[in-house]
């Protein structure tokens, strides 16, 4: 999901940091971090086409709960 995350459009700059932070701690081996945010780089430089619907007010109010929930815990 954080994955997800980091690659939504629907996700600000502001909270990057905070949800690199904690996707870092999932994966604590150094050189598995690195290669899977390189992975995000890449597929954010070169992004697959998704056809994407708008999300509606209620499937944002529960993303962004489940991305504070990601980031207190």
């Amino acid at each position: 999901m954080l994955r997800e995350l980091l690659l939504s459009d629907s996700v600000t700059h502001t909270i990057v940091s905070s949800v690199l932070a904690r996707y870092s701690q999932l994966h604590v081996d150094g050189d598995t971090f690195i290669a899977l945010v390189a992975e995000i780089i890449s597929d954010i430089r070169e992004p697959i086409t998704v056809q994407q619907q708008e999300m509606g007010r209620e499937e944002r109010r529960q993303l962004d709960l489940k991305v504070g929930w990601w980031i207190c815990h």
